[in-house]
């Protein structure tokens, strides 16, 4: 009897244990969000970059509010997305504390007033959210669901309110709507681009003070129509301004960085001396440049075009640095195929026009392949210079100033290298590259004259702070094409036309269905070189598409239709028998 209440004692503290355990669990989980990511992509943990940017947001006075129009009655797919969602921005509240809160509304919500009113908040504000309709059967019937997919992101910011939208997964157009077939690709994708478009939005918000950088002009750059779409890229988050030096040794004082674009005029001794004291004080300097003009009017008027070598002197400040920029053409085999009417083939290998994937570089890492068109080959000769950009090894480079010829397509094809005339060219060949440290001056023995007796001068022989360089050889990189038309209101610039920062398919090639990450490519280089690292870590993160094997679901669903119904039987049988066994051996009388 005694051993009978000692035994039902033990029995009921472990009872209790396990119970108290479990609410305990309970609780904990209610007030905390923590989970073990064992994915191989790490699909449901943050970035290092967003880590980093979130806990610094907790310095923030005040809160950010998120305002997130994705609920109610939801397909399947929405409301696991809307739930994926919902876990990302609690893992942003685990890191940046209470400086971020979040709402989820339901836009169908409400009368019509109230429906009319919100529609005029989160639409009517010119880049506000844009709708998704989607249409699917019920009932035997064709429905329309009509959903408003975005966020407002609020925030006050030296006192004055800002805000800012976040289009979370695509609108639709009125006649275009979306089928319930087509929801999973466009959810796997909105998860993909989650993070980064959040933390984007939250980086646009919140920079107490951004960082300011400058086009220069004044030695034929492209000008500010010309760079339109790359100014749009990175104004949300820098400050941009053009400026020209004009023999002002205070010209560059107040920027952090400097873009050099594309330069066809040559620069003075006192030019390259205050772009060199610049970096000497720890100024960032980004410069997309060729050191050929190629004519293209000419080339596909004519079918070939004399190469003209710019004497910008450019490249000797370059080439102190450790960038030696050759007279050149890099050609290779991985290019983009070309239409052109002068060929019988519609599509051709234009040899010039460069794809780079092969590079392991953050600027690079995780994004589409980059394609440069004529671009210079460079050389690192210090130790510190990077190449970040490099052809594949079937590829060759030019003579000096080359004849550039359009049939010289038609004389290769993918399974033949391209030959020089002495011999065959297997090297990867650098055509951007980068640097970061401190630098000597390149006017260490050679001080400008009209700078020496200047007070305000302060020649700085090497740097104090480390400055970080990228050269990519090619100064068409950052351009779009514009045309100017006379208005009632006066001139305007169309910007309808080429533009190689959102370079595709259709602009350069002929079926080849291929995506280009020029975009990505400068948005990585400006914060690469800026100092801003998590971005980069942010946007090459790359989720995997796991597709579905149908042929292994086939060989294998009777094997798992029939272990799933006798597994649970089989312990159920099993864990009856063993408890039997137990209480007849525990509890049997002497």
């Amino acid at each position: 009897m005694k051993n009978k209440i000692k035994g039902a004692y033990y029995q009921w503290l472990i009872f209790s244990i396990i119970l108290v355990g479990v609410v305990l669990i309970n609780i904990i989980g209610h007030y905390t969000s923590y989970r073990i990511d064992m994915t191989s992509d790490n699909r449901y943990s943050l970035a290092n970059g967003s880590v980093s940017y979130l806990k610094d947001i907790q310095k923030l006075e005040n809160r950010i509010s998120i305002k997130i129009y994705l609920e109610g009655e939801l397909p399947s797919e929405l409301r696991s997305y809307r739930n994926s969602l919902e876990e990302k921005l609690k893992d942003f509240k685990r890191y940046a504390g209470d400086r971020i809160e979040y709402t989820f509304i339901n836009p169908n919500e409400g009368s019509e007033e109230d429906k009319q009113l919100l529609f005029e908040q989160i639409y009517n504000k010119g880049s506000g959210v844009l709708p998704m309709e989607i249409k699917f059967s019920k009932n035997a019937k064709e429905t329309k669901l009509m959903l408003w997919p975005g966020a407002v992101l609020s925030f006050t910011l030296n006192g004055i309110p800002q805000e800012t939208v976040v289009q979370l997964l695509p609108g639709t157009s009125v006649d275009r709507p979306f089928t319930m077939y087509q929801m999973p690709e466009v959810v796997e994708k909105g998860l993909n681009d989650l993070e980064y478009n959040l933390i984007s939005a939250l980086r646009r918000l919140s920079t107490l003070k951004k960082k300011k950088i400058g086009f220069l002009q004044g030695h034929g750059e492209l000008n500010q129509y010309e760079t339109k779409i790359a100014r749009l890229l990175i104004a949300p988050y820098y400050n941009i301004q053009e400026v020209e030096l004009q023999n002002n040794i205070h010209a560059l004082d107040d920027f952090d960085g400097l873009i050099i674009a594309d330069p066809k005029r040559n620069f003075s001794d006192k030019d390259l001396y205050l772009i060199d004291q610049f970096v000497m004080r720890g100024g960032d300097l980004m410069c997309f440049m060729n050191t050929l003009e190629i004519n293209k009017d000419t080339l596909f008027r004519q079918g070939f075009t004399h190469s003209e070598r710019k004497n910008i002197r450019l490249n000797d400040l370059l080439f102190d640095y450790g960038f030696k920029i050759k007279d050149n053409l890099i050609m290779d085999v991985n290019s983009i195929p070309k239409f052109d009417r002068r060929f019988k083939e519609s599509r051709v290998n234009w040899y010039y026009q460069l794809l780079s994937t092969n590079s392991k570089h953050p600027t690079v890492r995780n994004i589409e392949p980059i394609a440069l068109e004529f671009a210079n080959q460079i050389e690192p000769i210090k130790d510190n210079v990077i190449s970040v950009l490099t052809s594949s090894k079937n590829s060759n480079y030019t003579g000096l100033a080359p004849i550039v010829e359009l049939n010289m397509a038609s004389n290769f094809d993918e399974t033949n290298p391209i030959l020089s005339s002495q011999e065959k060219i297997t090297n990867d060949l650098c055509f951007a590259a980068t640097s970061s440290g401190k630098y000597s001056s390149y006017f260490n023995n050679r001080i400008v004259a009209d700078f020496i007796n200047n007070p305000d001068a302060k020649f700085l022989k090497e740097s104090k702070i480390p400055a970080n360089i990228f050269v990519v050889s090619n100064g068409t990189f950052l351009a779009n094409t514009y045309r100017m038309s006379q208005t009632r209101q006066g001139p305007k610039a169309d910007f309808k036309g080429f533009n190689e920062l959102k370079m595709n398919a259709d602009d350069v090639a002929l079926n080849t269905k291929r995506a280009i990450g020029n975009q990505d490519f400068f948005l990585n280089i400006v914060d690469f070189v800026m100092g801003e690292n998590y971005m980069l870590d942010i946007r090459s993160r790359q989720i995997d598409v796991r597709e579905i094997d149908k042929t292994k679901i086939q060989i294998f669903a009777n094997f798992y239709k029939t272990l799933n119904l006798v597994l649970p039987i089989s312990i159920i049988l099993l864990l009856g028998v063993f408890l039997n066994f137990y209480r007849r051996k525990r509890y049997k009388t002497n």
